[in-house]
């Protein structure tokens, strides 16, 4: 069983975020696959309009499905509504079913968990930054001062492809998975992240920490978080 709270973040294990402050693109994006994973839970009969992958699971198909209408929905908001257009969401979401964890990200959104008081970063950014970081060009340190660091490659919202990979891991009991924006993690480190999250809190008291360090880091931005303990 999994269990959750969260704190400036909807109801279900999502996070959207949006350069600006906007709240409209991480709204859309967070509704629109909302509604396609409660579709898609209450019966598989329904139609893939971006095909379906054979190669994946059902859950895999289901995530990338929304991830791509939440994108569509969105691009058509800013066709229609002259202060969404250029704007755009970063994403993280979950999707806990059975005894798997289904994830995909897009952007700078990112997905972390703790499992037997060890924290690790299950996304890569999607950003200039951590493709410079991959290819060699800078370094971890130079990344976290980087003028350029919240510049994504990939978002919601965009007219290009988008590539979607969604990942999946079977869940253990005492699992703690954090879905945040980097809100949280341009100010708060891991180390100190990891700490919050295994000091033994309820998961409100885990996300208040959470928050309280980000603001209290002197963090300016939207601060979103998340968080699912797996239950016996």
């Amino acid at each position: 069983m999994a269990t959750y709270n969260a704190l400036s973040a909807r109801r279900n294990r999502l996070s959207a975020d949006s350069p600006g402050n906007s709240v409209e693109q991480p709204r859309l994006t967070v509704s629109s696959i909302d509604d396609f994973v409660s579709l898609v839970s209450a019966s598989a009969e329904v139609s893939w309009p971006f095909g379906y992958n054979l190669q994946i699971s059902f859950e895999q198909n289901a995530l990338r499905t929304a991830v791509l209408l939440a994108n569509l929905k969105v691009c058509h908001s800013a066709e229609e509504r002259e202060d969404c257009s250029g704007m755009g969401s970063t994403l993280v979401a979950l999707w806990v079913r059975g005894d798997a964890a289904f994830w995909t990200h897009v952007g700078d959104s990112r997905i972390y968990r703790l499992r037997s008081g060890e924290l690790r970063q299950l996304s890569e950014d999607h950003s200039l930054v951590q493709e410079q970081l991959r290819r060699g060009i800078i370094t971890a340190e130079e990344v976290r001062h980087h003028t350029l660091k919240n510049v994504v490659t990939r978002a919601i919202g965009t007219r290009d492809p988008l590539e979607v990979n969604v990942q999946q891991q079977t869940l253990r009991t005492g699992d703690c998975y954090l879905l945040c924006c980097d809100g949280l993690t341009d100010v708060v480190p891991p180390e100190q992240i990891q700490s919050l999250m295994g000091s033994g809190q309820d998961l409100e008291g885990s996300c208040r920490a959470l928050v309280e360090a980000a603001n209290d880091a002197g963090g300016e931005d939207n601060i979103t978080v998340v968080l699912v303990r797996v239950g016996e």
